[in-house]
């Protein structure tokens, strides 16, 4: 475990919650001496950032007494929303208090795991919290005949689809759809890399959590870092439309050197300005859908063309019910509207970052998206790409359905070029 020091400002969008209280400490002094010895002090709060990005704190109290006479450990949320799913927590606690096990005198782990074992603490999402599709679901896919592989995110099946070879081309979906919206940018990039298309947890073939708790910006972005690190992916060029590029924006600010260039195409990277009156419609919509008819959506978004029955039933396949759509139905409330919110806080740390970065960037858009047009100018100024945005008049926010061939010769061509 790594001590630090959060800014303020994060701290002041954060709530406490105790989690763990031992007021009598100093009952066994040998503990609370090696309490003292580790964290270099009698009293005070001591903070760490958990393998889930939580923040979390030890609160030790002085009494008088010559030790450490109380611990509170305590987690720290988003004050707008809910605690993150208790397995999240359960595990970070087990980790800690492991690791505090390793460091103190007069307790042995395997005492701690013991421990653990016999309260029946579940390190794993209980049953019933996450929902798998049924694969007949995806049989038949028009033009998407790939076959779908699994890797393990903090225990969850992310699954993705890929093609061709080389450096890897990642590209990144939003919502409320899944890997099928690239379908007709897979086969023109196959020459130029190594093509990979995750789906995000909740969509597509992928795990679906059916607590909208363990739906937050962080989380998902936290998995997409940890999907790259698991199938070690370096010198990426990032395809990312939607929430792709929510999400991606925010990893590439992470982890910059994994990244080779980036591709924005109706995206942002939004820190709690106002946002169109088409979004704010959107989001007032799905919040008052108790499910989100995916096909319909995307059958009256997409102008260049009519979707088939079959690709209208592809875009339905991840959601044989309304259970399944936990996440399609949070999405929409997780992009940052107000600046007081902890993503516009993350976002407003990401632009910084990425507003340091000399990364080439492509960017094509569709004109007739009325959702995004506050965010072209937004990312052109903060990406800085050496050449003009690629406006296609004929295509909306879903461009890769418009226009998905025609914006993959443009990126192959651009690849070419850097």
């Amino acid at each position: 475990m790594k001590f630090i020091q959060p800014e303020a400002e994060e701290l002041e969008l954060l709530r406490a919650d105790p989690l763990l209280v031992e007021q009598e400490l100093d009952v066994r002094p040998a503990v609370a001496r090696s309490f003292e010895t580790v964290l270099g002090a009698r009293a005070g709060r001591f903070y760490w950032r958990s393998d889930y990005d939580h923040l979390y704190a030890i609160e030790l109290w002085d009494a008088g007494r010559g030790l450490p006479s109380s611990a509170t450990v305590f987690g720290f949320w988003e004050r707008f929303e809910p605690r993150p799913p208790e397995v999240e927590i359960d595990r970070d606690l087990a980790s800690a208090l492991g690791w505090f096990a390793e460091q103190a005198d007069g307790i042995e782990r395997v005492d701690f795991e013991r421990v653990v074992q016999f309260q029946k603490i579940p390190l794993d999402w209980p049953e019933g919290s996450v929902l798998r599709t049924p694969d007949e679901r995806f049989q038949n896919l028009p033009d998407f005949g790939y076959e779908p592989q699994y890797v393990e995110i903090e225990g969850l099946r992310m699954a993705y689809v890929e093609a061709g070879a080389g450096n890897p081309i990642l590209m990144l979906h939003g919502e409320p759809t899944w890997g099928y919206l690239y379908r007709h940018m897979i086969p023109p990039l196959e020459a130029s890399g190594r093509v990979v298309v995750p789906d995000l947890i909740g969509f597509g073939r992928s795990d679906k959590p059916v607590e909208k708790a363990a739906y937050t910006y962080r989380s998902q972005a936290r998995r997409i870092r940890k999907f790259i690190e698991t199938l070690d992916l370096q010198k990426i060029t990032l395809v990312c439309q939607d929430w792709g590029g929510l999400l991606g924006l925010r990893v590439l600010s992470e982890i910059p050197d994994r990244f080779a260039r980036v591709v924005t195409m109706n995206t942002g990277l939004p820190c709690g300005e106002p946002q169109t009156p088409a979004f704010i419609e959107w989001r007032r919509f799905s919040q008052s859908s108790p499910y989100l008819d995916c096909g319909g959506l995307l059958e009256r978004a997409v102008s260049a063309h009519k979707l088939s029955q079959q690709e209208r039933a592809a875009y339905d396949a991840p959601f044989p019910g309304p259970e399944y759509q936990a996440g399609a139905l949070a999405f929409p409330t997780l992009v940052p509207i107000r600046a007081d919110q902890l993503s516009a806080y993350d976002n407003r740390n990401a632009s910084a970052r990425l507003s340091e970065l000399e990364i080439p960037t492509f960017m094509v858009w569709g004109e007739q998206d009325p959702v995004s047009t506050l965010w072209e100018p937004q990312l052109r100024k903060l990406l800085r790409p050496a050449e003009a945005t690629v406006m296609l008049k004929h295509a909306g926010h879903f461009i890769q359905e418009d226009a998905g061939g025609e914006v993959a010769k443009h990126i192959a061509s651009w690849m070419a070029r850097n």
